[in-house]
């Protein structure tokens, strides 16, 4: 049973009810009255009528007028296109509205959007492009410009007048089954290479039931305790990125639901514009503010003398969150106090996994909380047994209606994440006290880069291609503003400057992935039995607790 009491009302309710049924063949805690498809959301969305729902830049776009360009636009695509239930119709472009109304369109068809990383370079697009086989790709000028060959079958947002589509053959939207397939979000596994997460529409649903019900739960708490929910219309911030779960599923889909006007940031992230939208736009939520991005903002705010009173909820994750991050937010924006909160999840898991808020956060800001209703968590063993004491350290293994479908076209590696009984086993690794959960390690040598995950492996297999790197060793060290940056060390045939290197992984890698620094190691590395690079013990030779052969 979950320990907030505001959460125990709510799930008593008839729209928040649970009950049990049969999902993809295991019996799960489900809301029942939740919609059954994304086509839902949207015909839900023409009660909001002329309420805001995108603003971008100059533009504004209602609900209506969302609903009807989705209209027009699908029924272009099934006209132009034949774009049918089960296609793949990918995006590569960064936050817009015409990602927004795209994915909408795509996904009222049964079709799939094949959300694909804005930051990549044109290499890892076409790698994924390669992989998903879209029969459709929709694209902004500036990712275009990074294909070593156009594409065919492809629209450019920015020439393409979306506004311009009328006359178009009234569409039909598709009948849509909730364990669809509705969109491909795309993670790096152990092996660094992308993997399309075959996320549902039941998963969806599922992940803006739960943020609704979390949401409902910050409302009801801290009305009792004075704040004011009324004052400003629900505006929300977006500057998480459309492709991953938190910008789309969290935000964007969310919003459509709940009637919720959605500010979409444009540009590098700054973090004076961030707190100029706050207080332009009267912003009452900001649901992306990872560690690294919320420092920023309160490093800002601190040399402000406004209190950014329509500020009510400030929420995030992606990486541990600093306590004294937490105290900096309760005290720059005062009507935060009762509402700021963190958690846990991951794409494959659906996003909101674990969440910790109020009370709660105030005894133990360095835990990401307890389980939301719906979601199961064990921690198991090396091999694979239950955890059932407090404080023993095992990973995380999760079952919940958001859990994704699966890796696509990658049999082997869905079979090794989604165990027996849909149980997905996330690599991550947690103890348990007390009803609360604590993370001691996101996935073997990940690095969390500005709550980005960057994979050594995906790096060390370029640095290894050069013809002048003998071995490379990639690693996480910590970094004021980022949480971490990306090391690289290196054994070399013979002297090549770092620049060059540099260039050479920048040239296969997305800018984030390329190391900020490097060093010449004279030995080589130390690795186990298995071959398996150690380091730990490269980090730090008094580590090495193993005898090598000769």
């Amino acid at each position: 049973m979950h320990s907030d009491l505001e959460v125990q009302q709510l799930i008593q309710s008839d729209f928040f009810k649970i009950h049990k049924e049969n999902v993809l063949g295991e019996e799960m805690d489900v809301f029942k009255n939740r919609p059954r498809s994304l086509l839902d959301f949207l015909n839900n969305s023409a009660h909001f009528g002329d309420k805001p729902y995108l603003i971008f830049q100059n533009r504004t776009l209602t609900f209506s007028e969302h609903l009807e360009l989705v209209k027009n636009f699908s029924s272009y695509l099934k006209e132009t296109f034949d774009i049918k239930p089960g296609d793949r119709v990918a995006i590569y472009a960064a936050n817009s509205i015409e990602w927004i109304v795209s994915f909408w369109s795509v996904v009222s068809l049964g079709a799939v959007v094949c959300a694909l990383n804005g930051w990549w370079n044109g290499k890892e697009a076409e790698a994924a492009i390669e992989d998903a086989q879209p029969k459709l790709i929709l694209a902004d000028s500036k990712r275009i410009e990074r294909f070593n060959q156009q594409p065919s079958n492809l629209i450019n947002f920015d020439e393409f007048a979306f506004q311009d589509l009328r006359n178009i053959k009234e569409s039909q939207f598709s009948s849509i089954a909730e364990d669809d397939c509705a969109c491909l979000l795309y993670t790096s596994g152990t092996t660094g290479s992308p993997k399309g997460v075959m996320t549902s529409h039941r998963s969806m649903i599922s992940n803006t039931m739960l943020q609704l019900l979390q949401g409902a739960a910050v409302s009801a708490r801290s009305s009792k305790l004075g704040v004011n929910w009324g004052q400003h219309s629900p505006t929300s911030l977006l500057t998480s990125p459309l492709f991953h779960v938190s910008g789309l599923s969290a935000g964007a889909v969310t919003a459509l639901f709940a009637g919720t006007t959605t500010l979409i940031y444009d540009g590098r992230f700054d973090a004076q514009k961030i707190l100029s939208m706050f207080e332009d736009h009267k912003v009452t939520s900001w649901g992306g503010a990872v560690p690294t991005a919320l420092k920023r903002v309160l490093d800002e705010a601190e040399g402000c003398n406004q209190t950014f009173e329509s500020v009510l909820v400030i929420g995030g994750g992606g990486a541990p969150m600093p306590p004294k991050h937490i105290e900096r937010t309760k005290s720059i924006f005062p009507n935060c106090k009762h509402n700021f909160g963190y958690g846990y999840g991951l794409t494959e898991s659906g996003a909101i996994t674990i969440i910790n808020w109020g009370d709660g956060l105030d005894a133990h800001p360095d835990s990401p909380g307890q389980t939301m209703p719906t979601i199961n968590i064990e921690l198991r063993d090396d091999d694979g047994a239950l955890i059932d004491s407090d404080n023993q350290e095992g990973e995380i293994y999760v079952r919940s209606p958001s859990v994704m479908l699966g890796y696509f076209n990658k049999p082997e590696a869905t079979a090794d994440a989604l165990r027996d009984g849909r149980w997905l086993k996330t690599g991550d690794y947690a103890y348990k006290s007390n009803g609360l959960y604590y993370i001691v390690s996101r996935r073997t040598d990940l690095i969390l880069r500005g709550a980005e995950n960057v994979y050594p492996q995906e790096i060390e297999i370029i640095l290894d291609s050069h013809p002048e790197v003998v071995e490379s060793a990639v690693v996480g060290v910590p970094h004021d503003d980022l949480g971490q940056e990306v090391k690289a060390i290196v054994v070399l045939h013979n002297e090549i400057s770092f620049a060059e290197l540099e260039s050479y992984v920048r040239s296969h890698l997305a800018n984030f992935k390329v190391p900020s620094l490097w060093e010449v190691s004279k030995n080589p590395f130390p690795r186990n039995a298995s071959g398996k690079l150690m380091k730990h013990v490269i980090l730090d030779s008094t580590k090495q607790t193993m005898i090598e052969e000769s």
